[in-house]
């Protein structure tokens, strides 16, 4: 954190201190989550059908947010967005069936569909163009910081020892979180933090409008894949390892790894871009993860997919802070929070579809499903090939 309050800029620390949190606790309370469902009864599809409603709220109500953000409300969506997490969190604790566990997730996707959109709008407005990639990075880094620590305490803290998996210490542990996010930003709310950003104007831009600029639909589809891979991961990681007779404690392990390797490119993707250019290494990072899901269908061994998880760690975490600077760069100040939600939305969208698509295939075994990742891959590496010259 000392490295970011030596850019002067008092907001960009809070902003990504949010995300830490936000992140951490999201990636504690969903695989939980897909326990406290198999242990309600819950078969592989009924996991992916609860998983997929994380999304299924937030698809609705993301353009709406998105314009609302638009209006200079970044700050209010990121303590609107932490409180809903906090609230939701506290219901969790008492939540005893599926149908309960439905309505909780869609109040989880709402709250972090909140903060994601106030963050990466605050990010995109306040910093320069040429900082895209690199605040953008250091935004996304710290996220994998908390999908890093989130799942590994939040494990360690629900593994009993036993098949049953102790829930509510590791809820608790998210909801301190999700207060931490709450109270960092209480001083990003106040109205003289939300007016709108200077070059903005009064001139309304419709969700029509901003998919129609070149490139965008490209953008969000790359998001979306990239999205996708690491959704679905967390999702039906904990269903393969229980096949492979992993423990709760140690997919926590795996998820972590993945989670530290993307920190690793993602601190210095400013420089990787500069080097490299946005073109070359979006497709990379979409054809490593190819291979790596192909590997981890293949897998059986703790150590191999340890193995696994650090290389494709590093490969997805170029995907979201390189889509999230190619949307915002080609998007206009007016618009720049439809823009996000319109990204967001997308990605959403294949959240939905997604896991529920994926718990349909699981039933034949959850390796099938790593299959059905790397050809989701394969159409991202196609649509960036198309949408992007080679100077980008």
């Amino acid at each position: 954190m000392s490295k970011l309050l030596t850019s002067g800029s008092r907001w960009l620390p809070l902003v990504v201190f949010n995300t830490l949190m936000i992140q951490g606790g999201i990636y504690v309370v969903r695989p939980i989550i897909s326990y406290k469902a198999l242990e309600l009864g819950a078969d592989a599809a009924m996991v992916g059908l609860i998983g997929a409603t994380f999304a299924l709220a937030p698809l609705v109500f993301a353009i709406r947010i998105g314009q609302s953000v638009d209006k200079g409300k970044a700050g209010y969506a990121l303590l609107a967005g932490s409180g809903i997490l906090a609230l939701t969190t506290i219901a969790l604790l008492f939540i005893d069936s599926i149908p309960l566990l439905m309505i909780a997730m869609p109040s989880l996707g709402i709250g972090h569909l909140l903060c994601m959109v106030g963050g990466q709008t605050m990010i995109a407005n306040r910093s320069k163009s040429e900082h895209y990639e690199k605040n953008f990075g250091l935004f996304t880094f710290y996220a994998s910081l908390g999908h890093a620590f989130g799942p590994l305490i939040g494990g360690w803290l629900a593994d009993s020892g036993e098949v049953r998996v102790n829930a509510n210490a590791a809820f608790l542990f998210a909801l301190g979180m999700f207060v931490l996010a709450a109270i960092s930003v209480l001083s990003l709310s106040t109205k003289e933090e939300n007016q709108p950003v200077p070059e903005k104007t009064n001139f309304k831009v419709t969700a029509r409008e901003v998919l129609a600029v070149p490139t965008f639909k490209s953008g969000i589809f790359v998001a979306s894949a990239t999205t996708s891979v690491v959704d679905v991961m967390l999702i039906f990681l904990p269903l393969f390892g229980r096949e492979l007779g992993i423990s709760v404690a140690d997919v926590g392990v795996l998820l972590a790894i993945r989670s530290v390797a993307s920190m690793g490119v993602r601190v210095l993707l400013g420089q990787i871009t500069r080097w490299l250019g946005l073109k070359r290494i979006l497709i990379w990072g979409a054809v490593v993860t190819l291979a790596s899901m192909v590997a981890l269908a293949l897998a059986q061994d703790f150590w191999v997919i340890a193995a696994i998880m650090l290389v494709s760690g590093f490969a997805m975490g170029i995907g979201q802070p390189a889509t999230m600077a190619w949307v915002s760069r080609i998007s206009n100040a007016d618009s720049r929070g439809l823009a996000i939600a319109i990204r967001l939305t997308a990605n959403r969208f294949g959240q939905v579809a997604l896991p529920a698509v994926a718990g349909v295939i699981a039933g034949g075994g959850v390796a099938a499903v790593f299959y059905m990742l790397a050809a989701i891959q394969a159409a991202s590496v196609v649509a960036t090939s198309r949408a992007l010259k080679q100077g980008d």
